[in-house]
């Protein structure tokens, strides 16, 4: 059995419930009202019961009765029960079908025994008794039009149960009395479905009307909120006034925009009260033509105080179209004007240091030019560069590097001249601008050097970035302008040579541009370029060393780049490695070479070629996946990584022995050897190799050619020797070119040699070659 709730539109005095929800609503309202007081009409019920069990006591069979009275009372008081239930759910659980379903089996289960009473109780043999149960029953029906015609089915539903087994009863009857009474039970319930119809269409009436106001008042109250909501949060003053000029409410804004209490400005009369006329024309503009419009620097007569801002006034009708006010918009310029200097500090200066950027410099030092040139004086520029600053970003994280550039910043700001400038031009450059200083330029360019030296002392000072200590240099190149009539990009560039050439001599340098300078640089970048086409055109190659034991036997080698120019020949690896270096093309030749060392080592055997030593720079050691690239290739390849040996100078311990360390470690993982090159010449203490996990050092070639002439070279190859074999790692001497040193070396345990007394560096069929006649010697 399925029952509609009702949702089709509805519609009250033409207003129509906009949508299913409202649908649903009204549905709930009819359910509910069902429930409502629901143990009134059941108790009626039950005593009408009562009087019609009295009534026919005398002529009916006191069993039958008394059970009949129990079935009504029991399924009045489940229905009671069920109404109980109802009340007790949450509001949002009582809209459920299942609870309509439910009252409307109890209804019909009512109406069906009072219909077993009209039908069982009824007698022609007593009149009075017939009459009573008639008077019962159509009682009881009435009485269930009135309580259940909030929903349309509801009241036929008890109803018809109850009267139609009385009208069959009377109907079988077929007598002028029985067809009489037939007629008048028919007409009851023409009447009773039709007072139904027309109630259920009362209440329905009422409970959408109900709805409708009660939404109406909502969205008014909404409306009302969001409206005040508007009014008091708008980022704009707002003020309404009167048709005579009345101040009648405002913002919280407007207050304090004007700098004034509410009670001070409510009731001020804007047409007369006021000293400004141009805001007084505005307002009577509004009030008399509909809109008004001031805009300067109000100075507000309540509280004095000056404000630039514009309002807008627009006049307030009724219905009719009469003025009967207005309303003004106020806005603080002072907000727009911060603004526009925030736009302007973002346009010319620079967000992480402070410091003005590129473009302010550009602008300030094109019209410094223009300045000197008129007045006959020069102005010096200072570029600096920090050293290393990008192995920092990369080891330590952006956020320290971000930190070091905003210390070195204000460092440059506390100590340069007021009139001066300095400024970020990009990563970790800046410039210093000094626009105007005498007309001496012999006498300016001692001073510009001792200004730089000042500036070098106080940049290298250790900075302390979230508890690490670090030392950085700035690399430092100034010029002074004008030379001639060289621009803005011309000034920048020389002082940006002057600071590459500073670079080239090493770190915490300064250099000072001179013409000359600019052909050098025109060359390096000529350089640069033809070793980058070098690369790509095949005409790079490598040269072997063998390294021997003591026995003289060849244990390996060292792989050593070499470069044969189409035009200039031979191009020596102290020039082209040192340009390669400067760039990340270092790491593109170094990719190269050890790809080409493990296809080398993939292809001869490991009795043939034991090991194999390949030089790595700093930069590319602690580029960003250089151990996974690594794996990468000796995977590619498929050769043991303990095959290969990878020479590292002590210059990675400069800016990170920890990070070093950990990547050291990563590659001993993976099975490589590491060897220390050109040990005794870096920046390391001694101390430092007990932290480190390697497994050779090579002594650097400069205390090796010496040892027959310089104690002390001798003296420190001793120590190198001691403390290496105490430490259980193995000795590499480099660059061995007589019989003397040699002995010198075997003498205090050296095992392993490198140099022109053995063999110079060869091409690779050489090598090969060599390394056959080992092996066949071997055999032998």
């Amino acid at each position: 059995m399925s029952f509609p709730l009702q949702e089709e539109p509805l519609e009250y005095d033409g207003t129509r419930l906009p949508d299913l929800s409202r649908s649903r609503q009204l549905a709930q309202e009819q359910m509910h009202l069902l429930y409502e007081r629901l143990w009134q009409p059941i108790l009626s019920s039950v005593l009408a019961a009562c009087l019609l069990v009295g009534a026919m006591w005398p002529i009916m069979p006191s069993s039958y009765l008394l059970g009949w009275l129990g079935a009504l009372v029991a399924v009045s008081g489940a229905r009671l029960w069920l109404a109980w239930r109802y009340r007790r759910q949450p509001a949002d659980q009582r809209h459920r079908r299942r609870w309509l379903y439910r009252f409307a089996w109890g209804a019909a289960l009512a109406g069906l025994l009072w219909g077993v009473a009209g039908l069982t109780m009824f007698t022609m043999e007593h009149p009075g008794h017939l009459a009573a149960l008639a008077i019962v029953l159509t009682g009881i029906a009435a009485g269930g039009v009135t309580t259940l015609s909030s929903v349309a089915w509801m009241a036929p539903l008890f109803v018809l149960p109850t009267m139609l087994p009385l009208l069959v009863q009377l109907v079988l009857q077929w007598s002028s009395f029985t067809l009489l009474l037939s007629a008048m039970v028919v007409l009851f319930l023409g009447l009773v479905l039709v007072a139904s119809r027309r109630l259920h269409r009362t209440i329905t009436d009422n409970i959408a009307l109900r709805l409708i106001v009660s939404s109406r008042e909502q969205q008014l109250r909404v409306s009302e909120a969001r409206y005040r909501a508007i009014f008091r949060h708008t980022p704009l003053g707002v003020m309404h006034f009167d048709r005579e000029g009345h101040v009648i409410d405002c913002n919280e804004m407007c207050l304090d925009i004007l700098g004034t209490s509410r009670q001070r400005l409510m009731g001020l009369n804007l047409l007369t009260q006021l000293h400004d006329e141009r805001v007084t024309g505005a307002i009577r503009d509004a009030l008399e033509s509909g809109t008004g419009y001031f805009e300067g620097t109000y100075r507000t007569a309540v509280s004095g105080k000056q404000t630039p801002l514009r309002a807008f006034y627009s006049a307030l009708r009724n219905e009719s179209g009469k003025v009967v006010g207005g309303v003004a918009i106020i806005e603080d310029f002072t907000e727009r004007k911060l603004a526009e200097e925030t736009i302007h500090r973002q346009a010319y200066f620079d967000p992480l240091t402070e410091l003005p950027n590129r473009r302010l410099l550009i602008e300030t030092l094109a019209s410094t030019i223009r300045d000197r040139r008129d007045d006959g004086r020069v102005g010096l520029v200072m570029f600096l560069d920090l050293d290393r600053f990008k192995i920092i970003n990369d080891t330590l994280g952006h956020a320290v590097g971000d930190e070091l550039l905003r210390q070195v910043s204000k460092r440059l700001q506390l100590n340069i001249d007021k009139e001066a400038m300095a400024a970020r031009l990009s990563g970790d450059e800046f410039v210093v601008l000094m626009p105007a200083l005498s007309s001496d330029r012999e006498v300016e360019l001692q001073r510009a050097e001792h200004r730089a030296e000042r500036l070098l002392s106080i940049l290298r000072r250790a900075y302390d970035l979230g508890g690490q200590r670090i030392s950085v240099t700035p690399s430092i190149g100034y010029t002074l302008f004008p030379l001639g009539d060289e621009d803005v990009g011309d000034v920048l560039r020389h002082a940006d040579t002057a600071m590459y050439q500073a670079k080239m001599k090493g770190r915490a340098q300064i250099c000072c541009y001179e013409p000359a300078m600019q052909t050098q640089m025109s060359r390096r970048l000529e350089m640069e370029q033809a070793l980058r086409r070098a690369l790509a055109e095949d005409q790079l190659s490598i040269a072997f060393q063998p390294q021997l034991d003591a026995s003289g036997r060849v244990i390996g080698g060292e792989a050593l780049m070499r470069w044969q120019h189409p035009r200039q020949g031979w191009i020596s690896p102290e020039v082209f490695i040192a340009i390669a270096e400067e760039s990340d093309l270092i790491v593109e030749l170094e990719t190269w070479m050890l790809d080409r060392c493990c296809g080398l080592l993939a292809r001869l055997p490991a009795e043939a070629l034991p090991r194999l030593s390949v030089n790595i720079s700093v930069r590319h050691f602690t580029q960003p996946g250089f151990v996974e690239g690594l794996t990468w290739v000796t995977g590619t390849h498929g050769i043991d990584p303990a095959r290969l040996v990878v020479e590292l100078t002590e210059s990675i311990m400069i800016d990170g022995l920890q990070d070093a360390i950990e990547r050291m470690r990563a590659l001993k993982r993976l099975g490589v050897h590491l060897a220390l090159d050109d040990f005794g010449t870096g920046f390391s203490s001694l101390s430092y190799l007990k932290s480190l996990p390697l497994d050779e050092l090579k002594i650097d070639r400069s205390f090796v050619s010496n040892l027959d002439t310089d104690g002390n070279d001798a003296a420190i190859v001793e120590t190198v020797l001691a403390m290496a074999q105490h430490l259980g790692i193995d000795v590499v001497a480099e660059g061995v070119e007589n019989r003397a040193q040699r002995d010198f070396l075997l003498l205090r345990g050296c095992r392993l040699f490198q140099g022109f007394y053995f063999h110079r560096p060869m091409p690779l069929d050489d090598f090969e070659r060599l390394l056959a006649e080992r092996v066949g010697s071997d055999a032998g």
